[in-house]
Formats: structure tokens, sequence, C-alpha cells
């Protein structure tokens, strides 16, 4: 008998979502990798993401409150994915993602001014829903290249691109 080797591949590859950055103790911009996001508009429009089975000791820095989800540009996105096939998900924004930041215009958080879209959050909130560990946010802030506006001005938080899908490469 004739043994082979299998690997083991997810259907659908895990690719980021996006990057949530605050503030570390030392005033550091960190930036963890989240592998899904939710938006959800109306009234009181908040968003939920979270990180599948994966912990970084450095998520711990985050004591609540105020964060950024960034929506990276896509030569951002193949830097997360090299980041992330070394086992690196919470990351030091600068000198790990050569990432500029800015800090939040409603928010004492630092935005990732390199990526394509950042949502500014309050309110953070770390659920356990005893596989994922679920942070969920008020959305108070957008942030679209030179385009800012507060929540309360977005219409549509689905229809702002490029937060459709992205393809598998």
């Amino acid at each position: 008998m004739v043994e082979t080797e299998y690997e083991i591949k997810p259907a659908v590859p895990w690719f980021p979502a996006g990057l949530i950055s605050w503030y570390a103790p030392d005033h550091t911009p960190v930036a963890l990798v989240t592998s899904w996001v939710a938006l959800i508009g109306g009234d009181g429009s908040c968003i939920r993401m979270a990180w599948h089975g994966r912990y970084s000791a450095l998520s711990r820095l985050w004591q609540g409150g105020d964060f950024v989800f960034n929506v990276p540009s896509e030569p951002g996105l193949q830097i997360i994915r090299d980041l992330i096939a070394q086992g690196k998900l919470c990351l030091d924004a600068r000198a790990d993602l050569q990432q500029a930041c800015r800090r939040g215009v409603s928010v004492a958080a630092p935005r990732l001014t390199d990526c394509a879209v950042q949502i500014e959050c309050v309110g953070g909130r770390l659920l356990d829903s005893g596989y994922d560990t679920v942070l969920r946010g008020e959305v108070v802030h957008l942030h679209k290249g030179l385009v800012s506006m507060a929540a309360v001005e977005i219409k549509d938080l689905c229809a702002i691109q490029p937060l459709s899908p992205l393809s598998c490469e």
C-alpha cells in the first residue's frame, strides 16, 4: 500500500477582511488582522468582526473603547497576507505594515491612512461566542480617500466600496 500525504485546506482560503487599530499602552499604533466583518446599517450603525480561532497575546493590549476598522488597499493586502504566513496577526502599524497613521477624528485610535477605507468606532466590546472572539462597536465616522463623514451622513454603509468581498486569486 502506498501512503500519500494530504494537505488539509479550507474550502475557501482565509483572506484578511481588514485591520482593527488602536493605541497600545505605550501609544504605539497596533493593528490586529480580522478574518470577517459585518456592517449593520440604520439608526445606531454598528460593526462586528472576529479572528476565527486565532489568538494573539498582543490582542490583550486592547482594553475596550475606541478602535478603527481599516480596509486595506490591494498592495497592503499582499503585505498582510505575507505577515499572516509568518504567523503574525497583531502588528505594529508602522514597523510591520509601513503604514502612515493619523489620529481618528471622532475616536482616540489611529487610522491607517494607506488603507482604502477607515471606519471609526466607539463602545468596543469583546464578546466570546465559544469559538470566535467577536469585537462589536458603534460606527461614528468614516474615511474613504479624501472624503470624511460622520456616520449620520452615510445613507448605506454596505454600499461603500471597497467593502465588497475580495475575489480569490
